[in-house]
């Protein structure tokens, strides 16, 4: 088949030049084009005209049936709904159909109204469009035979050509399903009526002549014996108004005389309900039902995620989706997709409905506007798609599954949420709001060469005791990763979404070559390690005679069910490149320019720490630095520097490094850049504070919990609870030490100012400059510096912070009249800022008084963004020092780790390194080990300098190799897109997208993602 992609054409201008006596004028005529496009359906036609099934497209072999002498095309129709019509596309040669050639441009095949919705007989013999219009609410049918220009002796192809009915109110989708033949049709259920006429389920009679055409019609559409599957063809069509499905005979329509517009003979009406059973509630995996700060009970912070009421809502039907005798229909007022039983059309059931919902906004009343229902895959799983049309920032998409046997009703909530703390838990959403949602199911078989079948539904099997010459092992990489499992191959069950940028994401749904997109290391243990991987049933390394069985990407995550599909492989290597997360370059301390002097030994020291290995004889944890691979392993060609007092390298002696953890690849951004401040600012300048004479400060353009603040109740109970500090006094002297604090930044008003001239008290602008310093000195006084003993979402409690002056607020106020500007910084300890993710942390707003607290929800497990430097132990025995502050003559490289301020107890390890642990690094073992920063995308420990950090001492490194999702895009012809409507085409296998701007119809290789060339025609 040819390839084809159909583009809207770009209007053009036709001159036309009249030369008379007087005067030389020229008329110009617009040439039409495919505009305001907004469905399509696909059919198979043979070369006389008549329909076929479309899988009998496109033309194959047909030497041993009854289409050997017919060649089949594929055409397409597509609505034009600025013309009321519709556009007819022969896809396999690759050009419009021009149905009337007597006027410039394409003529097209007029219908009676804005064409709404198109559907296609199974054997394509016949398409019914609904149409909506004042007056000229209808469906109209367009025989497949008429889908030309008119023959010579035929007239032009208008509405009187076409057999229509009329409805008494606006259509919405409309499907053609199939009535079997049947004596004695089923009792109707119980909310369906009987129409005007009986519904006919019996054979086609055609010698009562009851299904012969009653009129000479110019197209005649005979659906007797068309292929597809044997039974009556009705019409179900959507009435949004009356929230009713209505039936049609779509024989009975086609026999209807054309050009007459008579009223629809309605055969049977099912009422559609809002049933939405009480106390239902999403289903939730194991790593959110957890409370992270009190593990065995429930946390309070997460709100059951419960379908709302309905609130009288009427129901109102809109997109459809078929699947093995279900009509699944979208809401657009009601909280439900309806899901109707049509094995007997005639006699509809509605069946219990999805509950659409969201874990995250649990009050919100769901609605929807489009559904797509997947094939049944191998396992006999089926899920339905549904787009929230109201969720924001814009359009997402919930799962249900709908196996059979499956009781669940609401959207699937994904394990591995806490990774993917930006994600929805049940919402699949990627920037651009959600437009239309479709499937494909999609296979390549593997030969068995022993028996030459071929095997559809093969999963590649890493298993090295596997015959390599079986299907299943035929599907894994190959060693340049041009062939087998891999991300660029879809084979199995996948979702694609189509956005409103032009957009398409592709969605894993069910890979057929999940096994084999993972590590080469396994896991037996039921807890997942740092790669993801648990619960492997093979063991050792998944090689065979020096060869990788499978991609060998950094995680065992790389596809995930229900979540967006990589455009690349998660992994770095010398054949396909660095694409997994990477450092830009190593990590470099900046000191602010009062600490610019001081030495490298006596500076703070960020180094990697490796991940423990669940198997033995692991040798260290990679990180690449652009393309280069280094290794915490010590007898590695490149290392990279854990040991703090490491000096056999000059390299490593002055090197910092973090391990960038591979647990979830989707949880990186494409390019990031960190840092690392002590005493960090962590949301940036303020410039509306008010500090009242009280020392309370509050801040209309900010909530304080939504910042992120530690107050010292916060910070006591982070030490007790996650630097396991066990002393009750230990941990309030920590809490006072390491609560964050308030930098008033205010500029002092210039000294001529009025204000100046009536001075509040002894408080004149020298004595204010004397206590507060200016704004722009190089560093702050502290006297600007206040300690929050109780944060709350619109107020925060402050104290000095090194100071007890009892008037300092009389002092504060009298000395910064005006509006302050200030900074939130972390006291003593450092802040984490990701550009691409901002300062993370786990503060909500509690209560009556809305206090500051730490959130329990699974969802914050990786909200951290303060690093706690570790010290070393003050050594009181000379023959044992554990830091130079004890033994001055030590080495300058021996000794690197700053001494343990009197009485601090957290984070507080032994530097010196023994036979039985030769580094000197924090060990997993020690009980600084609490302090190793284990983050998302950060592994790091921070070692205390021995001198004290500076603020505004700031590490600096950069992330290369986040997660990039698979998707096609419109905008590769044009940057004017309107998307309407996807569909994916089993032959050729390509997806289809509707346009509504420039682009008209679009198909898409599943193969390279891109638009299939446009044919040189157009």
């Amino acid at each position: 088949m040819k390839a084809l992609a159909v583009f809207g054409r770009v209007s053009a201008l036709l001159g036309l030049a009249f030369l008379s006596n007087c005067s030389q004028n020229q008329t110009v005529a617009q040439l039409r084009s495919l505009s305001g496009s907004e469905d399509a359906v696909f059919l198979c036609r043979d070369e006389a005209g008549l329909g076929h099934p479309y899988s009998d497209c496109p033309d194959r072999d047909t030497a041993d049936d009854a289409t050997a002498s017919k060649k089949l095309s594929v055409f397409a129709l597509v609505s034009q709904t600025v013309t009321d019509e519709v556009a007819v596309v022969d896809i396999t040669s690759g050009s419009v159909v021009d149905v009337d050639r007597s006027r410039p441009g394409f003529g097209f095949l007029p219908v009676g109204g804005r064409p709404v919705s198109m559907a296609t007989t199974p054997g394509g013999r016949a398409t019914f469009v609904t149409t909506a219009d004042v007056g000229r609410n209808g469906i109209f049918a367009l025989p497949t035979n008429c889908l030309s220009q008119p023959g010579k002796d035929e007239p032009q192809r208008d509405l009187t050509t076409w057999a229509s009915c009329r409805l008494d109110e606006t259509p919405g989708e409309i499907s053609v399903m199939i009535e079997p033949f049947a004596d004695s049709p089923p009792p109707l259920s119980p909310h369906a009526t009987q129409g005007s006429q009986a519904c006919r389920s019996d054979t086609y009679a055609q010698e009562d002549g009851d299904d012969s055409p009653k009129h000479a019609n110019a197209c005649l559409g005979d659906l007797r014996g068309e292929g597809g599957g044997e039974g009556r063809r009705k019409l179900v069509v959507a009435l949004p108004d009356s929230g009713q499905l209505v039936v049609i005979d779509a024989q009975q329509l086609l026999n209807t005389e054309a050009g007459t517009f008579p009223p629809g003979e309605i055969e049977a009406r099912l009422d559609l309900q809002v049933d939405i059973p009480a106390g239902v509630t999403q289903s939730l995996p194991a790593d959110l039902t957890g409370n992270l700060l009190a593990p065995g009970t429930t946390c309070n912070d997460v709100l059951a995620p419960m379908a709302p009421p309905p609130s009288m809502r009427s129901p109102q039907p809109a997109g459809f989706a078929v699947a093995d005798n279900r009509l699944y229909i979208a809401d657009q007022t009601a909280p439900v997709v309806h899901v109707v039983d049509t094995s007997s059309v005639c006699r509809m059931t509605e069946l219990p409905p999805l509950l659409p919902m969201s874990l995250r906004e649990p009050t919100r009343v769901v609605t929807t506007r489009r559904v797509a229902a997947s094939p049944l895959t191998p396992a006999g799983q089926r899920f339905v798609y549904a787009i929230d049309a109201e969720d924001q920032p814009g359009a997402s998409v919930m799962a249900f599954d709908v196996s059979p046997g499956s009781a669940e009703r609401t959207p699937l909530v994904r394990s591995g949420s806490p990774e993917l703390p930006s994600e929805k838990p049940d919402r699949l959403a990627i920037g651009a709001s959600a437009k239309d949602v479709t499937f494909a199911y999609r296979d390549i078989p593997y030969v068995d060469p022993a028996t030459g079948v071929a095997q559809f539904g093969t999963r590649c099997n890493p298993d090295p005791a596997l015959d390599v010459t079986s299907p299943a092992a035929l599907a894994r990489p190959s060693t340049d990763f041009l062939s087998g499992a891999r991300p660029g191959l879809l084979r199995g069950l996948f979702g694609f979404i189509l956005l409103t940028n032009g957009s398409i994401a592709v969605v894993d749904v069910d890979d057929f070559d999940a096994a084999c997109r993972r590590p080469i290391t396994t896991n037996p243990n039921p807890i997942e390690d740092f790669r993801g991987c648990a619960n492997d049933s093979l063991m050792g390394p998944l090689t065979l005679n020096g060869q990788n069985l499978v991609t060998n990407e950094v995680s065992c995550r790389a596809v995930e069910p229900h979540r967006f599909r990589s455009q690349r492989f998660a992994l770095n290597d010398t054949t396909v490149g660095v694409y997994a997360p990477s450092l830009g370059d190593l990590p470099q301390l900046t000191p602010p320019t009062s600490a610019a002097a001081s030495a490298f030994s006596d500076r703070p020291r960020l180094l990697a720490v490796p991940f423990v290995d669940p198997l033995p004889g692991a040798a260290g944890t990679d990180v690449y630095v652009g393309s280069t691979r280094f290794s915490t392993d010590p007898k590695a060609s490149d290392v990279i520097q854990v040991d703090p007092n490491n000096h056999d390298s000059e390299v490593l002696q002055t090197q910092n490094s973090v391990v960038l953890p591979p647990l979830e690849p989707r949880s990186y951004a494409a390019q990031d850049t960190v840092t690392l401040t002590y005493e960090g600012s962590y949301i940036g300048d303020r410039t509306s504070g008010l500090i009242s004479a009280e020392g309370v400060l509050t801040d209309r353009s900010l909530s304080f919990c939504g910042a992120g603040v530690y107050d010292v109740a916060t910070m006591k109970g982070y030490a007790q609870s996650d630097l396991k500090v066990a002393d009750d006094a230990a941990a309030d002297a920590f809490a006072n030490d390491h609560a964050d604090y308030v930098q008033v930044t205010t500029a002092l008003l210039p000294e001529d100012d009025s204000y100046w001239q009536h001075p509040n008290g002894n408080l004149t602008h020298a004595a204010c400059l004397t206590k507060f310093g200016a704004e722009d000195a190089d560093p702050l006084l502290p006297t600007r510096d206040f300690r929050i003993v109780s944060a709350f979402a619109d107020k925060l409690v402050l104290a000095p912070r090194d100071d007890a002056d009892p008037d300092v607020w009389k002092e504060l106020t009298g000395c910064f009249p005006t509006v302050q500007k200030y900074r939130l910084r972390t006291g003593k300890h450092w802040a984490l800022v990701h550009a691409a993710f901002g300062f993370k942390h786990d503060i909500i707003a509690s209560g009556a008084n809305s206090q500051c607290v730490r959130s329990c929800d699974p969802l914050r497990k990786w909200s951290r963004g303060r690093v706690f430097e570790i010290s070393s132990i003050a050594g009181a025995d000379p023959a044992a020092p554990h830091c130079r502050d004890a033994n001055p003559d030590a080495d300058p490289l021996e000794l690197r780790v700053g001494c343990a301020k009197a009485g601090e107890v957290a984070c507080v390890y032994d530097q010196v390194a023994t036979a039985a642990h030769p580094s000197s690094a924090v060990l997993q073992s020690d009980a600084a080990a609490a302090c190793i920063f284990n983050g998302l995308n950060d592994r790091f420990a921070l070692y205390r300098g021995r001198l004290d950090s500076v603020r505004d001492s700031v590490f600096t490194w950069h992330t290369t190799g986040g997660f990039t999702p698979l998707v096609m895009s419109l905008t590769s012809l044009s940057s004017v897109v309107a998307p309407q409507t996807i569909q994916f085409l089993q032959q050729p296998e390509q997806m289809a997208v509707v346009d509504g701007a420039s682009q008209g119809l679009s198909l898409f290789s599943l193969d390279t993602f891109s638009v299939v060339a446009p044919s040189p025609f157009y």
